[in-house]
């Protein structure tokens, strides 16, 4: 029965996630993002409130909500704002961040009777490094090589780049939960997460090689260089399909571990009960999380723009 619940969830986001993609403007899914990330805000600063921890969550999750709609704007200047090239619009972020840095610090100041202000405020700023700063690289994946305006739909760049990071990494964690329960004997963090195994990690890997290989044979070529693989306006060496799918895959379970760790410090299973059968929105988004800058990065330092 829970596996049915985790299917029929996992299918209906999916739904969800093409729906967005392909069908309604880009401003739905920035809007669903920024829904994404409070949620996920709301379920950190629960489980530091498990804890016992303290921290300043309706500051940390305005912050985290501002600092998102700071990146996608920088990301969507596509011309000149008050004579200034906007080269210089894509530094916002930096700005934002640094005033909320400021205003965590500054934040602190009149409250007397907090005994623990170190673990206020690092806690604070903990939420919104974990969930809106990881999930800015999914703006910068789906706008950094193809602005778009609020009123367009998603440019296929970004749909490509998106679908590939979801089916790498959830091919990946079904491939690891299948094998891990068939033939998992090898604990691989019990401390940590007593359900993962060193197989459930290797068949993780080889899901993720395969998932990579299939979405790259389905992937349409580029004019430029028809022996490529093409993600829209991004052009990949076919040797790189091998080393990305073991690469994401590997960095998806280090996010799995991370919120783990977690929500165990906390006392925790899930990370809330919004999803039937998978828990809350951290318990889909964790593997992402940290997938999402890694598949940014080596695009960035690998593939070519046509």
């Amino acid at each position: 029965m829970a596996l049915l619940r985790r299917t029929v969830s996992a299918i209906l986001i999916l739904g969800t996630v093409g729906v967005v993609m392909f069908v309604l403007p880009s401003a739905v899914a920035v809007a669903v993002l920024l829904a994404m990330a409070v949620l996920g805000m709301v379920e950190f600063y629960a489980i530091l409130r498990n804890a016992n921890i303290p921290s300043f969550r309706i500051l940390g999750i305005v912050s985290g909500v501002v600092l998102l709609a700071a990146t996608y704007g920088s990301l969507n200047v596509q011309a000149y704002v008050d004579g200034r090239p906007a080269e210089m619009w894509r530094e916002v972020p930096l700005l934002v961040m640094s005033l909320i840095i400021f205003t965590v610090f500054v934040r602190q100041f009149p409250q007397k009777n907090n005994p623990q202000p170190l673990p206020t405020i690092s806690c604070t700023m903990l939420g919104m490094v974990y969930v809106p700063f990881l999930l800015m690289f999914l703006f910068f994946l789906a706008f950094r090589w193809t602005p778009t305006s609020p009123l367009q739909r998603l440019s296929p760049t970004a749909c490509w780049l998106i679908l590939y990071l979801v089916a790498i990494v959830k091919a990946s964690d079904i491939g690891a939960y299948f094998v891990g329960s068939l033939i998992g004997r090898h604990k691989l963090f019990p401390r940590i997460s007593p359900g993962k195994t060193w197989e459930g990690l290797a068949g993780g890997l080889a899901t993720g090689i395969l998932a990579s290989i299939l979405f790259a044979r389905l992937a349409p070529s580029s004019a430029s260089a028809p022996e490529a693989v093409a993600f829209g306006r991004l052009v990949l060496r076919p040797a790189n399909v091998w080393f990305l799918g073991a690469f994401l895959a590997a960095v998806g379970v280090l996010g799995d571990l991370v919120e783990s760790l977690l929500k165990r410090s906390a006392g925790m299973k899930n990370s809330g009960r919004l999803f039937p059968g998978m828990g809350g929105i951290l318990d889909v988004l964790d593997s992402l999380l940290f997938a999402a800058p890694a598949l940014y990065f080596y695009l960035r330092w690998f593939a070519h723009v046509v």
